[in-house]
């Protein structure tokens, strides 16, 4: 799964949306997180807001079941309506959602206790049943559940009391309370699962939650259309109707903006951002995503480390990051960003650890030398294809294959749907691709769980697989100590860099763009949209 121009931001093929990592926090902390209780006047917090605000998308949804289709854009509009059993704060900080409190009687049991008077948007209450019903429909082979796998060691969910529901693993999982967050779990009820079968997410069906709004309307190849719901537990919000146009060209998207036609953009791309400083407050803001190349390493040429090399010396990372993205982006180091690291390990540590990671420089020379000794010394021909809601890959693209071509190498370069590039992703068809990613957890395990794991075959693009990588993230899948968790981690990154996997090519930063008369209240931190973040809006 997406979070700038409709990217990738979750584990499965399009990334994770969050199952779980992190240090487990106390719930004494997490409360602090909760969205705030509601206020009865019409504005709640902060000065009064318009009754409407349109807002434009960079890409087109399929659907709004993330279960189907889990880009990053398609939790923006989810997590508006449905919510998960904890929240997350913007700086990625888990709190209490629909659960009030929950207690942990033994390293594989979690107890939940749900808010009391938490109704769905069509007036019915919000029960026990209904958060196992919706964990059921994830885990239903029938349904092939985009977020089933998050629930692979989960034995049981059960309703055992009034307001409660206990979960049980197979084993301890360091990671599983983001699991139960919205990134793993948005809930609906257990009557209209039941009657919507197959169908949740459709213009037809839309979706029924609990959340801060409820949908009215979804044209696939246009936008989607809410309203408040006035019912809801948190703050009430102060705009009453959003509309969300998806407009997939980016010169379309500035025009509407200068014509008044819309109020602003999500998820702008950071080469593009600039043009909108004239008309519009812009906010950038450091998101953790990555951008890498990911190398087949099962299949030719990709299969010979020398040939992984070649490229990697051709790829002018640090001219990208100034370049294409205006210096709103770092040359990257591994998949995690420094900051997914939290509370495992100290930031110096982390940092020396990234300092020693040896990536290949930029340098065509040497780009030739490791070509003449690979299988490929006479050079060979490839594709690489990006989503047309990426501009800034097709970008990086380009100039890779400029690079490429000097050395005796053909790089094709297409542009495609994002549709079309979700689907490509994992299917072994291209043996070069982009890992565009945007994680929707605070722990660097989201992304080395799902593309170092020698046994994440769904997600694990590069078919990487090295039995001493695999075996330091398997030992920190049980791991309970931070400090020991942190260094398992940290062991699978600096060990798989030098077989090269993959090659990262930098972290970047997402830009929203609001109308004078607009500001998002609460913060604006990576995980600003995983959350009622549209119930923050306010005039400025």
């Amino acid at each position: 799964m997406e979070r700038e121009s409709g990217g990738i931001g979750r584990r499965r093929l399009l990334g994770l949306t969050g199952a779980g990592l992190g240090a487990l926090a106390a719930s004494g902390l997490l409360a602090a997180c909760a969205p705030p209780r509601r206020e009865e006047d019409e504005g709640g917090q902060g000065g009064a807001s318009p009754e409407k605000v349109t807002l434009a998308l960079p890409s087109s949804l399929s659907s709004l079941d993330v279960g189907r289709e889990s880009g990053t854009l398609n939790y923006a509009v989810a997590c508006l309506v449905q919510e998960g059993l904890l929240s997350v704060s913007p700086d990625g900080e888990l709190g209490p959602g629909l659960a009030a409190r929950w207690t942990q009687p033994d390293e594989r049991t979690y107890v939940f206790t749900l808010r009391r008077g938490v109704t769905f948007s069509d007036g019915t209450p919000l029960t026990p049943d209904d958060v196992v019903a919706s964990v059921e429909a994830i885990r239903d082979p029938k349904n092939t559940n985009a977020l089933a796998y998050l629930y692979a060691h989960v034995t049981s969910v059960k309703v055992t009391g009034d307001l409660e529901v206990t979960v049980r693993l197979k084993k301890p999982d360091a990671l599983f309370l983001w699991t139960v967050s919205p990134s793993g779990l948005l809930v609906s009820s257990r009557a209209f699962l039941k009657r919507h079968r197959g169908e949740v997410g459709t213009g037809k069906t839309l979706l029924l939650g609990t959340g801060a709004y409820r949908v009215t309307g979804f044209a696939a190849d246009d936008h989607v259309l809410l309203e408040r719901n006035d019912a809801w537990w948190g703050e009430k919000p102060g705009v009453r109707t959003l509309k969300l146009d998806f407009v997939p060209d980016a010169g379309t998207r500035l025009v509407a903006m200068k014509s008044g036609a819309v109020d602003g953009a999500l998820g702008l791309a950071s080469d593009e951002a600039r043009g909108w400083e004239s008309a519009a407050e812009v906010t950038y803001t450091e998101d953790r995503s990555v951008v890498a190349l990911a190398f087949d390493t099962g299949k030719a040429p990709f299969d010979d480390p020398r040939v992984r090399r070649a490229v990697a010396h051709a790829a002018d990372r640090a001219g990208m990051a100034e370049g294409i993205l205006h210096g709103k982006a770092q040359v990257a180091a591994a998949l995690p960003s420094p900051g997914m690291w939290g509370d495992l390990l100290p930031a110096e540590q982390v940092t020396a650890a990234y300092d020693r990671i040896a990536l290949p420089a930029h340098d065509l020379a040497a780009a030739r030398k490791e070509l003449a000794a690979s299988g490929h010394p006479d050079g060979f021909t490839a594709e690489l294809h990006y989503p047309g809601s990426g501009p800034q890959l097709g970008k990086a693209a380009l100039a890779l294959a400029a690079e490429l071509k000097k050395i005796g190498v053909t790089l094709k370069v297409e542009e495609i749907t994002l549709e079309q590039w979700i689907a490509e992703l994992g299917s072994g068809k291209f043996p070069l691709q982009f890992l565009w990613y945007f994680p929707t957890t605070g722990d660097p395990a989201e992304l080395l769980d799902a593309y170092l794991h020698g046994e994440a075959e769904a997600t694990n693009i590069a078919r990487y697989d090295q039995a001493k990588v695999t075996g330091a993230l398997q030992a920190a899948t049980t791991e309970t100590d931070s400090g020991k968790r942190g260094a398992l981690l940290l062991e699978a990154v600096t060990e798989a860099a030098g077989d090269l996997p993959y090659l990262p090519l930098w972290w970047a930063s997402t830009a929203t763009a609001l109308s004078g008369r607009l500001a998002l209240g609460g913060g604006d931190g990576p995980f600003a949209l995983t959350g009622p973040w549209a119930a923050r809006l306010r005039s400025s």
